[in-house]
C-alpha cells in the first residue's frame, strides 16, 4: 500500500479544566485532538474501476452533429427525414385564407441552425447534402447499418449513409451581420425533383444525409428546417413559404468507441458513467499518523472522517471526442442486485458533486491542468463506520456521471487509478495500533 501523508493542520491544545463558571478555558488537554491529510493511491482503496457507456444514444439528443476528419479521427453526418405538406394554406386575391390540396412546390432550402460557440475548424466550412435513398430506422441507423434491431441488421450502401445523389452544396463563413452578429444558419437549395421524392410517404426509402466536405471541423446544430416554396393553384402568381420540421432527426458518426473502457470517461452522448467498487473492510485499514508521533497507526474506522474525496487527473479525450461544453461531475451510490450486471444497477443517493465547471481545454492535450476532486465523504464515512444503512451494510460501489447527462457528444476522460484524499480527525489516546 503507498500511502502519502501531509503534515498535520490543525492541533488543539493547551491543559487544565473548565469549572462550570469559568469563560474561555479548554476542554481538552493538550495535543488531545489532531486533524492531518492523507492521500491513498488506488491500489489502496479500490478494487476495480470501470468506465460503461450507452447510458443515452445519439437518437433523441438536443443537437446534431456534423463532423469531417475532425481531430484526423472523427467524421458525422447528420440525417433527416421531411414530411411534404398536402395541404397549404394562401391568401386568395381577395385576402381570404384558403387552403390549397394540389400546391406546386418549386423549391425549398434546407437550413441548418448551427451553435457558433460549440462548432469549430477553418473557416469557411464547404457542406454538402444527398438525397437518402435507402429505406432506414432513425432510431437505430449507425454509420455502418441502416436498420439494426434484434432479427433485422442491415447495412447502407455506402457507409455513412452516402449512397444516393447529392443534392447541393453551401458555405459557411462565419461572417457577421451588419448588427455584427455572426451569421448562425446554413441554407442548402433543394430541388423540386427532390421535394417531389420526399413527398412519397409510402416508402422509408428517403431523406437527405447533411455531410461536411471541408476537413478537420466539427459543426453542432440546434435546430433543422426545411422551407419550402409553393404557388397555389388559385394563385399561381403568388410563392407561399411553409416550414417542415423532420420526424426524429439523427446524427451517426465514425468510429465508434467500445462499451466498456478501463480507464474513467464521463459525460458525452451516449453517456458514459464510471463507477468504483471500493475494497470490502475500509474501516479495518490501517494509516501511518508519523506527524502525530513516530509509532502513531490507526485504523480508519477509529477516526473521523472530517473530508472525503476522489481526486482525478484529467487526460486528453479520445481524438474526436474532446467535450465541447463545460460539465459538473456528481457521484451516487449504486443499488446493487444479483440480477442486475453492474453496469445496468439502479442509481441510489446522491453523495457530492465537483464544486466548479470543467472546462473542454482540460481535456484537449496535452490536459495537463489540475485535479479534479469529487467529495464523497457521506459515502467513506459510512464505509469507515461499518455501520447498517436501512438494515443493509453500505454500498461499496460508487458511480461518477455528469450532473446532467447527454447534452454534450464530447466526454471527459481521465487517468486511471485515482487516488482517495482524506482528512482525518484523530484523539492521541487512539495511537495504539
Amino acid at each position: 500500500m503507498k500511502l502519502r501523508i501531509a503534515l498535520a493542520v490543525l492541533v488543539i491544545g493547551s491543559c487544565g479544566r473548565e469549572v462550570p463558571t469559568g469563560v474561555g478555558g479548554s476542554l481538552l488537554p493538550e495535543d488531545a485532538v489532531r486533524t492531518f491529510e492523507v492521500l491513498l493511491d488506488g491500489s489502496a482503496w479500490l478494487v476495480r474501476d470501470t468506465a460503461f457507456s450507452k447510458f443515452d444514444r445519439a437518437f433523441g439528443a438536443p443537437f446534431l452533429i456534423v463532423a469531417e476528419n475532425f481531430d484526423g479521427a472523427l467524421d458525422a453526418h447528420t440525417l433527416a427525414r421531411f414530411g411534404i405538406p398536402a395541404v397549404i394554406a394562401a391568401l386568395d386575391s381577395t385576402g381570404v385564407s384558403r387552403n390549397d390540396s394540389t400546391p406546386v412546390f418549386i423549391g425549398g432550402r434546407v437550413v441548418l441552425q448551427l451553435d457558433t460557440l460549440r462548432s469549430s475548424g477553418d473557416l469557411p466550412i464547404l457542406m454538402r447534402i444527398h438525397r437518402i435513398t435507402e429505406s432506414w430506422d432513425p432510431a437505430t441507423a449507425s454509420w455502418t447499418h441502416r436498420v439494426d434491431s434484434a432479427g433485422n441488421r442491415q447495412t447502407w450502401a455506402q457507409p455513412g449513409a452516402l449512397g444516393g445523389p447529392a443534392i447541393d452544396t453551401a458555405s459557411w463563413t462565419g461572417a457577421v451581420d451588419s448588427l455584427g452578429v455572426r451569421v448562425d444558419s446554413l441554407v442548402i437549395p433543394v430541388d423540386s425533383q427532390t421535394i417531389a421524392a420526399w413527398s412519397d410517404t409510402t416508402t422509408n426509402a428517403r431523406g437527405v444525409v447533411i455531410t461536411m466536405v471541408t476537413p478537420g471541423g466539427r459543426l453542432r446544430s440546434s435546430d433543422l428546417v426545411l422551407r419550402l416554396d409553393a404557388r397555389p393553384t388559385f394563385r399561381p402568381d403568388t410563392i407561399v413559404t411553409v416550414t417542415s420540421r423532420p420526424s426524429d432527426p439523427v446524427f451517426i458518426y465514425d468510429p465508434v468507441l467500445p462499451d466498456a473502457a478501463p480507464t474513467p470517461f464521463i459525460g458525452g452522448r451516449p453517456s458514459w458513467r464510471t463507477y468504483f467498487e471500493v475494497r470490502d473492510g475500509l474501516d479495518t485499514l490501517s494509516i501511518a499518523c508519523p506527524e502525530v508521533s513516530a509509532t502513531c497507526r490507526v485504523r480508519l474506522g477509529d477516526v473521523n472522517v472530517t473530508y472525503a474525496g476522489i481526486q482525478l487527473q484529467p487526460a486528453p479525450a479520445p481524438p474526436g471526442f474532446a467535450p465541447q461544453d463545460s460539465l459538473r461531475i456528481g457521484a451516487q451510490t449504486l443499488v446493487l442486485s444479483e440480477f442486475t450486471p453492474i453496469e445496468r444497477s439502479p442509481l441510489g443517493q446522491g453523495v457530492g458533486a465537483t464544486r466548479r465547471f470543467l472546462q473542454p481545454a482540460e481535456f484537449r492535450p496535452p490536459a495537463d491542468g489540475p485535479l479534479v476532486e469529487v467529495p464523497i465523504t457521506e459515502f467513506v464515512a459510512a464505509l469507515a463506520a461499518d455501520t447498517l444503512v436501512d438494515g443493509a451494510p453500505p454500498s461499496r460501489w460508487i458511480g461518477l456521471l455528469p450532473l446532467v447527462e447527454g447534452v454534450d457528444f464530447g466526454l471527459a476522460a481521465f487517468q486511471p487509478s485515482p487516488v482517495l484524499r482524506l482528512i482525518l480527525t484523530i484523539a492521541n489516546e487512539l495511537q495504539l495500533r
